[in-house]
């Protein structure tokens, strides 16, 4: 893969820059609590199992137990649950974000692209305090798109000619081959995929594969 006309890198957050999995369990339980609806519960293996699913298919394929005139109310009582949570508990960065977030804004402008709730990205942004290394995001709760379309608006907005998307499920390699741009598959996040045009074990392995060298090569 060729990435010395890489103009920007496009991410998908959960799975990818951290993993938020124990909070977002805990919101989505005290939802399920409050609304009623009794004996069903996620964990954390459910809750990475459907990350960067759009909504509308969480509850058609995840909560097919929850009646589909619930789903409105319910999703706006998680919305404050998870917020709530966020402030509370956060989530962890994965090791080598931060550091290689700052290393790679010196070279190329980043952007975050996720199919997470609207408010979720500057919830990410504010509690890790990575605010100023981000040029622009998006979210597929702010538009209603999908994660392809939010892609192309992030390239549009930007004129970006030659973006790299990085992301750990197969719903982010198929967004990145819908709007042909290269996907790099970061391995230690939360889905598998078969085949990607370039992979990563680390955060800090992306470091090495944009300067062209090996881990643990100097160059």
């Amino acid at each position: 893969m060729q990435l010395y006309h890489v103009d920007g890198i496009i991410f998908d957050l959960d799975g990818t820059l951290w993993d938020a999995s124990a909070t977002c369990t805990k919101a989505w339980n005290a939802t399920l609590a409050q609304s009623g609806i009794k004996g069903h519960m996620v964990n954390e293996d459910m809750i990475r199992s459907f990350s960067g699913m759009q909504i509308e298919k969480v509850f058609k394929e995840q909560f097919s137990f929850i009646p589909p005139d619930l789903h409105r109310g319910l999703l706006e009582l998680y919305k404050v649950n998870e917020k709530k949570f966020m402030a509370d508990f956060g989530g962890e960065l994965f090791p080598g974000v931060r550091e290689g977030l700052v290393k790679i804004k010196d070279n190329y402008q980043i952007f975050i692209v996720s199919n997470c709730l609207d408010g979720y990205i500057e919830n990410f942004i504010d509690l890790t305090g990575l605010q100023h290394m981000f040029v622009d995001y998006e979210s597929s709760g702010r538009t209603g798109l999908s994660k392809a379309e939010n892609i192309s608006l992030i390239i549009e907005r930007n004129n970006l000619k030659h973006p790299l998307y990085i992301g750990d499920t197969i719903w982010d390699k198929e967004a990145a081959g819908q709007v042909k741009i290269p996907f790099v598959h970061a391995t230690y996040g939360f889905g598998k995929v078969d085949e990607s045009d370039g992979i990563i074990k680390s955060f800090t392995d992306l470091l090495f594969l944009l300067s062209g060298s090996e881990p643990g090569e100097k160059k």
